[in-house]
């Protein structure tokens, strides 16, 4: 754009400084504009190969030419814009041929309303929208949307869909946020993605309390979780591990309500559960259990081993009461 803009400013300088003065000073009207005309400024209502801004009343145009040299050819760089107030700027390089040149396309290089260009534009420095001091790159400043600045990608149509990249300034919590409206509407913004200045991420909720918290249902192959500051609960199998007792265990339930070591339903509800630990946990309580199993099995053995006992002194007693008849 710089260099567009340069390109017009030494176009207008050169034309000025080796061009007699037409006329009175005003430019002189005519009906072609693709015909071979001379360097030089014109005017031309409704004229053959006038750019495609026909916005003034009756199609005005004002035209700048830069004409070749070389009278045999109508090499020729044109520069136009309507006589409206809100007018385009539009050029075009002609090559051989007449009456109708080649290459006879306009191409617009800028407008005080909405810019509309064909092909690459390359900018070499700071792009600032919204704002008369840019930052480094491109700056896209919205003050309605978010505290600092955002880049809208939608519509201008309310029924539209809109998703919104806003970054807000010092004073917030929020650094990023990514969000959705199905109308073109502050009002109807859902917020998507929060990131904020302490590196905390939000999904579906603006104010993270943790690296990330997910406010819905979170869908994965796997999920690998660090213990940190909680061992796992193999020291149950060790000999110095206190088991309680069966007695010991009722008694904290009828008295608490859960296990011991578990959290109870209000605390979960409060504060939710914390993966790893409840895991080591539940293995505990599993470990446990599996003591017990192991020291009922013994005992229900020793049962029917005595059983065994009992019932063969039972038979040796009846045989003797047997005899004694």
């Amino acid at each position: 754009m710089k260099k567009i803009i340069t390109l017009v400013a030494i176009l207008f300088i050169t034309s000025h400084a080796f061009s007699q003065q037409i006329e009175n000073g005003f430019s002189p009207q005519i009906t072609d504009f693709s015909v071979p005309i001379g360097s030089g400024a014109y005017s031309g209502s409704n004229a053959i190969g006038s750019n495609p801004d026909k916005s003034f009343q009756d199609s005005w145009q004002h035209l700048l030419v830069v004409r070749h040299p070389n009278t045999n050819n109508n090499h020729q760089l044109q520069i136009s814009s309507s006589m409206s107030q809100n007018d385009k700027l539009y050029f075009r390089k002609l090559s051989s041929g007449s009456p109708i040149a080649v290459n006879s396309d306009w191409y617009e290089v800028a407008t005080r309303g909405t810019n509309t260009f064909t092909g690459s534009q390359s900018i070499d420095g700071n792009v600032g929208i919204g704002t008369t001091n840019p930052l480094n790159g491109l700056h896209i400043f919205k003050q309605n949307d978010f505290n600092g600045g955002s880049i809208r990608f939608g519509h201008s149509n309310s029924s539209d869909a809109l998703l919104s990249f806003g970054w807000n300034n010092s004073t917030s919590d929020d650094a990023f946020k990514l969000s959705y409206s199905s109308h073109n509407s502050v009002s109807n913004i859902i917020d998507l993605l929060t990131i904020g200045i302490n590196g905390n991420v939000g999904i579906g909720t603006t104010k993270p309390n943790n690296k990330l918290d997910v406010n819905g249902t979170i869908h994965s192959k796997e999920v690998k979780v660090d213990l940190e500051g909680w061992s796992w609960p193999d020291f149950v199998f060790k000999k110095e591990y206190n088991l309680p007792t069966l007695e010991e265990v009722e008694r904290h339930i009828n008295e608490k309500g859960h296990l011991e070591n578990i959290p109870s339903e209000d605390e979960v509800l409060k504060n939710g559960i914390n993966l790893g630990e409840m895991n080591a946990k539940l293995l505990q309580k599993i470990e446990e259990l599996t003591l017990y199993s192991i020291q009922q099995s013994k005992e229900i053995q020793t049962l029917k081993d005595e059983n065994k006992s009992f019932k063969l002194l039972s038979e040796r007693v009846s045989r003797i009461e047997q005899q004694q008849k």
